[in-house]
């Protein structure tokens, strides 16, 4: 439900409106009934019904139900013009959320932009080169609530059951999900944009923007020690992080003759950075574990992009006894004692002689750097063509499917390939279901593929119905 009120009013060379409302929002509460007949005197679907009465220990049965998510807003806006020339904008929120509580329930989100058209003052040259130019900047606020019901309540979760006595029956049982954090709030995330809008040579149209986002209080839901008791993770807010970057578009039309031409393409640039996770704690593990080794894939660490790829790096593949051998530290030892050839060599990276998990670092962003797109529309008389594509660039992607531990997964072509003997392969290693140098038990570079791609999405003709064009 929303509720707005507004007003406008032209004095002069000067307009603004203003804008007043309320909101209301719900999420829809789920409600689910499950009932099961076991043994109803019927051999297909057509024949059996729940009228067919059975045993009670034939009949199952059980239901859930959710929670209501709720939001209450109040919001103003006004907005400001004078001759075309200079444009405001002010913005501001109050939204209240039901997955808080009373001590941080509400949260004020204020925004605001200006612009300046220099192309409508009187000083600015009339030429065919700069047709039109507006620089724009603004900066805002907006919050995040995307996160569990009652996640600052230490609720009680059901299904907890355990044997009591010689009986073997199980006793449904009753316990503390997470402990409580009442002081859970808004994540929130706030930009500052400045760009500009241009026409060049009467067809050619320049957007040019850079921004500045930084997201604090970022909601997740840390690792706890076991030995608190709870049965999952509290919700918290645990991180801040920022994104710098620049975004470029252009676009000709033009028409020639009954031809009418429209291309337009965009680049975007990001750098994302981790910039806090609280007094004293370095990162945060993230991710399922992988394997049997139950790594994380992903740490989340001051300094990296957000859930980066965390694992052992390795330095190519043992080719013999010899290279086996000889991989040794300081002291003479080896490093890889349980290696054979066709093994990896792991790298180590904190230089003390041995391989262990301290051996894991970051190798690879799930991010894309660069994201781009670009689309080609052409008309004429009646006949349209579309071509439409994007991709992205500077990513990696963690192939899990490598994996030992799923013995129907079907492997890429590339295990054709693997390690057979000395001088065969020096990338993928031999295969053993032992697995004694944790080849693929290990989550490292050897999963990680790049992730740039160029897609065409869209890619068609649209001709006009052919009795129409023969209707003469």
């Amino acid at each position: 439900m929303e509720n707005t009120v507004s007003y406008s009013r032209v004095i002069g060379k000067h307009e603004f409106s203003v804008l007043a409302g309320q909101g209301a929002y719900m999420d829809g509460r789920t409600k689910a009934i499950n009932v099961t007949f076991n043994d109803v005197p019927a051999d297909n679907f057509e024949d059996a019904s729940l009228n067919f009465k059975v045993p009670a220990d034939k009949r199952l049965s059980d239901g859930s139900e959710g929670a209501d998510h709720r939001i209450s807003s109040l919001f103003a806006r006004v907005n400001y013009n004078y001759k075309e020339k200079y444009l405001a904008e002010a913005i501001i929120r109050r939204d209240g959320s039901s997955r808080f509580g009373p001590n941080n329930k509400y949260g004020v989100f204020p925004s605001f932009s200006l612009g300046w058209v220099l192309s409508n003052e009187d000083f600015f040259p009339k030429t065919q080169y700069v047709s039109s130019l507006k620089i724009r900047g603004g900066y805002g606020v907006v919050g995040n609530d995307n996160i569990g019901d009652f996640a600052y309540l230490a609720t009680i979760g059901s299904g907890r059951n355990y044997a009591l006595g010689s009986s073997g029956s199980y006793i449904i049982g009753y316990s503390p999900n997470a402990p409580s954090n009442p002081d859970l709030k808004w994540e929130e995330t706030s930009q500052t944009n400045i760009g500009l809008e241009a026409t060049l040579f009467r067809d050619l149209t320049l957007t040019f923007d850079w921004y500045y986002k930084k997201t604090k209080d970022i909601l997740q839901n840390p690792r706890i020690p076991y030995y608190v008791g709870a049965i999952s993770n509290p919700a918290a807010n645990v991180a801040d992080m920022e994104n710098k970057g620049v975004e470029l578009e252009l676009g000709y039309r033009k028409s020639i003759g009954d031809l009418n031409i429209f291309t337009s393409g965009n680049v975007s640039y990001l750098r994302n950075r981790v910039t806090n996770l609280g007094t004293g704690i370095s990162y945060l593990s993230g991710g399922q574990g992988f394997q049997a080794s139950s790594y994380p894939i992903t740490r989340t660490a001051l300094d990296q992009p957000i859930n980066s790829f965390y694992g052992y790096k390795t330095a190519g593949i043992f080719q013999n006894w010899q290279d086996v051998r000889s991989y040794v530290n300081e002291k003479g030892e080896m490093l890889q004692p349980t290696a054979a050839p066709g093994d990896f060599r792991w790298t180590d990276i904190n230089k003390d002689g041995k391989i262990t998990e301290l051996d894991r670092d970051f190798i690879g962003n799930p991010t894309p750097s660069w994201t781009y797109g670009f689309t080609i529309n052409l008309e004429y008389e009646g006949f349209d063509f579309v071509f439409f594509g994007q991709g992205a660039a500077g990513n990696k992607i963690f192939r899990g499917l490598r994996r030992l531990d799923i013995t129907n997964a079907n492997w890429q072509t590339k295990a054709l390939g693997r390690w057979t003997g000395e001088g065969t392969s020096n990338s993928f290693p031999r295969l053993n279901s032992a697995d004694p140098n944790k080849n693929f038990t290990n989550p490292s570079d050897f999963y990680l593929e790049d992730g740039s791609y160029c897609r065409i999405k869209t890619c068609n003709w649209v001709i006009p119905c052919l009795p129409v064009l023969f209707a003469k």
